[in-house]
């Protein structure tokens, strides 16, 4: 997730252009507001999404993240909650390399941009603004009508397999709405995306990429070591 700045309505495409962003602009630390909370990553010990969380703090020292709250009638159950990490590129510290290390390895994108003109660009970008196998998913933000409103558009990388476009095929178009209740629609909707591109992966490789799985794998391993213990 990233937030665009450029005032003269020139995009240069390619990594480097969405990688090398320094700074947030006041509509985009909204949005973000609405999507999360900041964090502290030396705190998120359970899940961190692959960021560093020691005290090097060579992913920062914060990070975008949001946990679902338990309804009442759950409060006095133990019920397993949902995590969103998101990989907020103007909180990392600088580096192309360092940056797409994580946001390169992600299935859905937001990407931010102040400049109602990138609406004009988004058929050109084919929709991948990040090079790499993944990168499936783009979800464009951009704030319109004296930033009251906000476009949304969901767009696939061109060159995605059969199977896994149709995965995503009912998610993809524009959407217009108060800009208020955009972050919410836009977590709701990454969320989404990204469940259906794993499972898209799971059908056609037969391996396990959500980490309720893999956690579910390892509690069933443990059941079975203490029944022939």
């Amino acid at each position: 997730m990233r937030s665009n700045e450029s005032s003269n309505g020139d995009f240069e495409k390619g990594d480097n252009w969405i990688l090398n962003v320094k700074h947030a602009s006041p509509m985009f630390t909204k949005f973000c507001g609405g999507l999360g909370t900041l964090a502290s990553l030396k705190h998120l010990r359970i899940y961190s999404g692959g960021m560093d969380i020691s005290d090097y703090a060579s992913d920062g020292k914060f990070a975008l993240c949001w946990i679902e709250r338990p309804s009442k009638m759950e409060e006095s159950v133990f019920i397993g909650k949902s995590m969103v990490l998101f990989h907020s590129v103007p909180l990392m510290p600088p580096g192309v390399n360092t940056r797409k290390r994580h946001v390169g390895n992600d299935f859905v994108h937001i990407v931010f941009s102040d400049e109602s003109q990138m609406n004009n660009f988004s058929d050109d970008f084919g929709m991948q603004m990040i090079s790499g196998e993944f990168c499936f998913v783009t979800i464009l933000v951009v704030p319109i009508c004296d930033n009251t409103m906000a476009s949304i558009t969901l767009i696939l990388k061109e060159d995605l397999e059969k199977g896994v476009k149709g995965n995503l095929a009912h998610l993809t178009g524009n959407m217009v709405m108060p800009f208020s209740a955009s972050p919410l629609y836009v977590r709701h909707l990454a969320i989404r995306a990204d469940l259906a591109c794993q499972s898209a992966l799971q059908d056609r490789l037969g391996q396990r990429f959500s980490n309720w799985q893999e956690r579910m794998q390892k509690i069933r391993s443990l059941e079975r070591y203490a029944e022939n213990s």
